[in-house]
């Protein structure tokens, strides 16, 4: 039950790829490390009164050493594979998010997993290929490696081309928010984490990760708007990890960054899923959502196996430039362990296992008696008619 019949990943595999939504052209990332801005090539109605900008976000990106096992080949390591069924969901979108909660230090700081992370660097690899365009980095395992990991795994992310937000190497660094235009919008990306799970921040460089403090949160607000940004999305890792449901912490964190106007809060940390909120009327106010669990970890206790990719727009009017929230969507997502690690989407898989004849179901039983909990699981947990927060498809 543990090893998937080669011919039956065949055939999921190739259903996947042949449901690749239609969407614009990859991004064309312009990189400049020295530059407050960077810009995302993407294809634009001319014809339309409001640029909509599609945003695709993901929970924790982690890697225990159970998966870089997994990953392994003659020659390095290999992590495009356990993508491969959510990459058209992640590449047609105009900007994907994640949260990377690993370093990538190299080699000579020796690979872990849990409880200090340290992560091949073909991750980030697999990252890039998958479609992810921005990774935040603060968050409780930034310091793993100390400030040699941050230095590095943030060298890493630009000779790929990742654009990151949540950690510096240096003071100036730190004192420049990311800000991304694309089709139109510029966009302020923010990250903070709670802690660093005790590490102490390095002798001399308090930049080195972003810190939860609302002054210092409401200041870089200021600064990226006084540097063009229409629209604040913030990051945060924060909560209890296991938890459920938001505390009177994270209840109160998001109100403050409300009163500030962002658009979009999105939380991270429980490794499970956690509700939405709108604070302030639906479309205009902040949308919240506390938690959007793990997308990618070896963790198997109850709900951590599951996650989401959130669907959401933003949609700029081109005559005032004000900036609203569209439609919100989200696609359940589950990690198989059979036959190597894999992130499946929920429904695309039930479908096709379900098309499949009794005995080959018979040999998947298990993924399909858990993706069928996860979908009830998920839906129940998120969904909001009243504020049209909903699956991205019915089952």
């Amino acid at each position: 039950m543990r090893n998937l019949p080669a011919f039956l990943w065949a055939i999921l595999s190739t259903a996947f790829a042949q449901q690749k939504p239609t969407g614009p052209l990859p991004a064309q990332r312009t990189r400049d490390t020295g530059a407050l801005y960077r810009a995302i090539t993407r294809e634009v109605d001319v014809g339309a009164s409001e640029d909509t900008v599609r945003i695709a976000v993901v929970g924790d990106l982690m890697c225990h050493s159970t998966q870089f096992q997994a990953a392994k080949t003659e020659n390095g390591y290999d992590f495009r594979p356990a993508f491969q069924a959510v990459k058209p969901y992640l590449s047609s979108a105009d900007l994907t998010f994640g949260n990377l909660e690993t370093v990538t230090a190299g080699a000579v700081e020796k690979f872990t997993g849990y409880p200090t992370f340290n992560t091949p660097v073909e991750y980030l690899d697999a990252l890039s290929d998958a479609g992810f365009d921005v990774l935040t980095t603060a968050n409780n395992h930034s310091l793993d490696r100390r400030f040699i990991g941050v230095e590095r795994t943030i060298e890493a992310l630009e000779a790929r081309g990742l654009m990151h937000t949540g950690t510096a190497r240096t003071a100036e660094e730190r004192a420049r928010p990311l800000i991304v235009t694309i089709k139109g919008l510029r966009l302020g990306i923010l990250a903070y984490t709670y802690g660093t799970n005790g590490i102490p921040m390095p002798q001399g460089k308090p930049f080195a990760v972003n810190l939860m403090d609302t002054l210092v949160m409401a200041g870089d607000i200021r600064t990226a708007r006084a540097g063009g940004a229409e629209a604040i999305a913030v990051f945060l890792h924060w909560g209890l990890e296991y938890e459920r449901l938001p505390n009177a912490s994270q209840k109160a964190v998001a109100e403050f960054l409300a009163r500030q106007e962002v658009s979009l809060v999105m939380g991270s940390h429980s490794h499970v899923l956690q509700p939405t909120s709108w604070i302030g009327a639906p479309g205009n106010g902040s949308f919240v959502i506390y938690s959007l669990g793990n997308f990618f970890s070896g963790q198997r206790r109850a709900y951590t196996d599951a996650g989401i990719i959130l669907q959401l727009s933003l949609l700029r009017d081109r005559t005032t430039g004000k900036v609203r929230t569209g439609d919100v969507r989200f696609i359940p997502t589950y990690v198989s362990t059979l036959n190597g690690y894999k992130i499946l989407p929920v429904a695309d898989a039930l479908e096709k296992a379900e098309a499949l004849e009794a005995s080959a179901r018979s040999a998947i039983a298990t993924d399909l008696i858990r993706m069928r909990a996860v979908w009830s699981e998920t839906c129940t947990h998120l969904s909001d008619s009243a504020t049209g927060i909903l699956p991205y498809r019915d089952r």
